[in-house]
């Protein structure tokens, strides 16, 4: 994938390298970051301790606006 530049310490990509590089982060952003991202166990979270006005008002409008769209069967 590299060789060294002469009798320095530097390297440098070869041609072959280049290929396998950019495979290898093709295969990272379009198969398997979206395997860990299925595989991931989605918990509710318990949210926080001690909720402020804001924060029920944001639950409030998130539950309705989940069952509005359950309703119009946009969302699973």
């Amino acid at each position: 994938m590299v060789e060294r530049v002469g009798k320095s310490r530097a390297y440098r990509a070869t041609q072959a390298g280049l290929k396998a590089i950019a495979a290898l982060v093709v295969l990272r952003e379009k198969a398997i970051r979206l395997l860990l991202a299925a595989a991931q166990e989605i918990r509710a979270s318990r949210g926080s301790q001690n909720p402020t006005a804001l924060d029920r008002h944001y639950e409030a409008v998130r539950v309705s606006m989940a069952g509005i769209l359950r309703e119009l069967g946009v969302a699973a």
